[in-house]
Order: C-alpha cells, then sequence, then structure tokens
C-alpha cells in the first residue's frame, strides 16, 4: 500500500510541476496567391532543307501554313523577316501579331509581298512580311489566305 501511495504521490507531483502549455490561437492565414505565371510556349521550330529556321504553323481551317525565319531569335523593337507558306485560294493574305493578353496589335510593318517563286519547297504559295514587336513576350502571328487560317507563336525577347 505504502508503494501504491508513493506511485500516485510521485504521479502527482509530476503533473502539478509540469509546465502547462499556454493556448496558441492560430488565425487562418490568407490563402497562398493561385495566380501563376504563364509561360510562353512558343510553336516548335525545326531547320529546313535550306538551313533556315522553319515552323509549321497551326490550323485554324483546312489547309497547311508555315514560317520561313530569317532570324535567330525574336527580339523587340527590330525588324524581324518571315516568309510565309499557305495553302488555299484567293490572293488576298493577311498577317497580324498580338500579345499574349490581346491588348497590342503588331501589323506587318512592310508587306505582305508576294514571291512568284524561291528554293523554299513547302506547299501553298508564298508570300513575304516584316514584323517589328514593340516588347518581349509571346506573341501569336495569325495568318489568312482566303478561308485558310493558320498561327504561329513566338516567343519575343529583349532587344
Amino acid at each position: 500500500m505504502d508503494r501504491l501511495f508513493a506511485l500516485i504521490s510521485i504521479s502527482i507531483l509530476l503533473v502539478a510541476c509540469t509546465p502547462t502549455l499556454n493556448h496558441i490561437e492560430v488565425s487562418p492565414s490568407a490563402p497562398a496567391s493561385a495566380a501563376t505565371q504563364t509561360t510562353c510556349q512558343p510553336s516548335q521550330i525545326q531547320k529546313s532543307e535550306n538551313s533556315f529556321a522553319e515552323i509549321q504553323g497551326t490550323m485554324n481551317s483546312d489547309g497547311e501554313l508555315w514560317a520561313l525565319l530569317f532570324f535567330e531569335e525574336a527580339h523587340a523593337n527590330e525588324d524581324l523577316k518571315i516568309a510565309w507558306r499557305i495553302t488555299g485560294t484567293g490572293e488576298e493574305f493577311q498577317a497580324e501579331a498580338q500579345n499574349e493578353d490581346g491588348t497590342i496589335t503588331a501589323l506587318p510593318v512592310w508587306g505582305p509581298e508576294y514571291h512568284g517563286g524561291s528554293s523554299w519547297e513547302r506547299p501553298g504559295q508564298e508570300w513575304g512580311t516584316g514584323f517589328t514587336f514593340p516588347e518581349p513576350g509571346c506573341w501569336t502571328i495569325k495568318v489568312t489566305r482566303g478561308a485558310t487560317t493558320g498561327e504561329i507563336m513566338l516567343d519575343v525577347l529583349n532587344p
């Protein structure tokens, strides 16, 4: 019995001497920002048979669109030459670029100029354009010939 009494006494002393934990109130924090930085997903660039960079466009209709780039990297505020081949019918060719959020539209600074022939072998007829993008970022160039429409996307870098 003395042992039981000693054990109970020690237990009471241990509980009485143990520091009490203060109640800590955790306020819910504001949710972490769910906004994510969109990254540019430029069109895939490949080498053409004549060693220039080229892109097969993404079509918004039947047909084919190809872009031949006369630059290694696209930089803002530089004149960038692009030759286009697009299938379809009609003599009217249009090209227009928009930045990622659609707030800026860039028209060709020259062209479109019809090319009667060239050594670049892709389907369709050929035109040339020059673009100067006013700021870096993702730019989508939409191209139309009659009912045939397609686009490419470029990651335009700082000058």
